[in-house]
């Protein structure tokens, strides 16, 4: 994705809403740019009004100067998805 704003588009299908319970950030600062980690958990609401939490995620950020330049995102609803759509518990 190569905007904010698509990001955001893509969650809207994914979720009704979603919100993260962040545990902490790690910096790593480097030659030129710093990374940034945001781990915690995601909760929230899928589309068929199911509600959820406990989804893991990390987030990492490259900052070069004042800007935000690169995010990855890792978490765990694709496979939560899956087994919702399988008809398997979360847990």
């Amino acid at each position: 994705m190569s905007h904010p704003s698509e990001m955001a588009a893509y969650n809207a299908n994914r979720y009704n809403w979603v919100k993260k319970d962040i545990e902490r950030y790690d910096v790593a600062p480097g030659d030129g740019e710093t990374i940034i980690y945001s781990t915690g958990t995601l909760y929230g609401e899928w589309p068929n009004g199911d509600k959820f939490e406990g989804n893991r995620y990390v987030d990492r950020f490259v900052v070069r100067g004042d800007r935000i330049v690169m995010i990855d995102v890792w978490n765990d609803s694709a496979e939560r998805i899956l087994k919702r759509e399988a008809g398997q518990s979360e847990a």
